[in-house]
């Protein structure tokens, strides 16, 4: 009975670590998990030590959000806990206006020039009269001739929305040579965000290579399911560069 009753107990012991921790090669690794919105830790910035990282930082944009809307957020930490976003109620721009900010960047050739794509994370993409979804990523590429080069010249320029992009051969404005985005509501009462251009400026994030990020952040930021929105740095990148193809 006493042998029974100590089996019991260790086999109880075991269901309760198992689900929030792995033993391998004698350590503990804590599972990612969705966590608030406000508690994602931003990941410090984190470019290649070389002519491409410094193109890539060179022309980060600034980001405005203009009238109600959230300022861009952390999606995941570098444990690759994510970010559990936000309901689309309240005011617009309800519990999503505090926030230190992270920006993304993943650079790659295609059709001959090199794309540099920002994206931003934004915990809720709500209309005036409440409607929208929880999650929104937006993205804005800068196309350069060659980041390698001593002065990279910019030929091209796109800017998200609605899951599709907006392509130009010009960036209309700029501060300290970066270009100025802004978050806002396209259309009038009904209409969600996107990225547009602007005069105004905004605010520069810490910014990190997606090749840069651990095996945990990548791994969430491929995998949870954003709704109705989409990571556009992962094995969508390539498709996301077709649709943004400015010449």
């Amino acid at each position: 009975m006493l042998f029974n009753k100590i089996a019991l107990l260790f086999t109880a012991g075991l269901a309760v670590a198992a689900p929030t921790e792995n033993v391998e090669r004698g350590t503990i690794e804590r599972r990612a998990q969705e966590i608030s919105h406000d508690t994602v830790r931003s990941i410090g910035e984190s470019l290649p030590n070389d002519a491409t990282g410094r193109t890539m930082k060179r022309f980060q944009p600034y980001i405005n959000t203009e009238g109600a809307g959230c300022w861009p957020y952390p999606a995941v930490d570098t444990d690759g806990n994510w970010s559990g976003g936000l309901n689309p109620s309240g005011s617009q721009g309800g519990g999503c206006t505090n926030s230190v900010g992270q920006a993304y960047v993943r650079g790659g050739w295609y059709n001959g020039i090199y794309a540099l794509m920002y994206a931003w994370y934004f915990p809720k993409d709500q209309s005036a009269v409440g409607g929208g979804h929880r999650h929104d990523w937006e993205a804005a590429v800068i196309w350069v001739n060659n980041p390698a080069v001593a002065n990279p010249t910019i030929v091209g320029a796109s800017i998200s929305g609605h899951g599709d992009f907006d392509n130009s051969r010009t960036v209309p404005s700029f501060f300290d040579g970066h270009p100025l985005c802004r978050y806002y509501v396209d259309v009038a009462v009904f209409g969600t965000h996107r990225i547009g251009w602007t005069s105004n400026v905004g605010g520069i994030h810490s910014l990190v290579n997606w090749e840069s990020l651990s095996a945990a952040a990548r791994s969430s930021l491929e995998s949870v399911n954003w709704g109705s929105a989409n990571f556009p740095l992962a094995g969508n990148f390539q498709s996301n560069l077709q649709k943004a193809y400015p010449l």
